[in-house]
């Protein structure tokens, strides 16, 4: 790897990862560089030695999301991005999984974030770049996204049952001294 180039890692990667993507899965499939359990931390990769982390619909089957936030974020450059979508808690596929073992709303990552931490479980820091409630094409998708965009608080306390989220997609940067 040049010194120009990117480490760009994708935890979970099943099937599919995206040109230049280091694929990291359990399973060992076509797509997978690196065969690792994501329960076991460390993950193979040096502090401080990643430019991006990407993942898709695998952190809600993940053991210890405190762990794993710490390992992204020691591994994560300064500055480092974590991109991830994980399913919303108002999503019927989440529970209909049986090795679904997270719930994720909106705020599940505040946690992390400078700033808005509602408890200390880490002494980890990530800042928000963005964070996107996703809805189905349907009617009732058309209806949450609506109540989402006056109000995303309002609408998952009040209404995402009803007009259920799909997904939520985060992206956050890494804080570090």
């Amino acid at each position: 790897m040049n010194h120009d180039s990117q480490l760009i890692i994708n935890l979970g990667c099943g099937n599919k990862k995206e040109p230049g993507e280091v694929g990291v899965d359990i399973i060992p499939t076509p797509e997978v560089d690196i065969v690792a359990d994501l329960n076991k931390y460390p993950l193979p990769f040096a502090d401080n030695s990643v430019d991006i982390v990407r993942s898709s619909h695998c952190f809600e089957h993940l053991d210890d999301l405190v762990a794993l936030m710490e390992d992204i974020h020691r591994m994560l450059k300064p500055g480092g991005i974590l991109e991830f979508t994980v399913p919303h808690v108002s999503n019927i596929e989440f529970f209909r999984d049986p090795t679904h073992k997270h719930a994720f709303t909106l705020g599940t990552m505040d946690y992390f974030v400078r700033g808005i931490k509602p408890i200390t479980y880490t002494n980890i820091e990530f800042e928000y770049l963005s964070r996107k409630l996703a809805f189905g094409k349907g009617l009732r998708g058309k209806i949450g996204s609506f109540l989402a965009s006056l109000s995303e608080r309002r609408y998952e306390k009040y209404y995402c049952w009803k007009y259920p989220c799909t997904e939520i997609v985060y992206r956050l940067r890494a804080l570090k001294p």
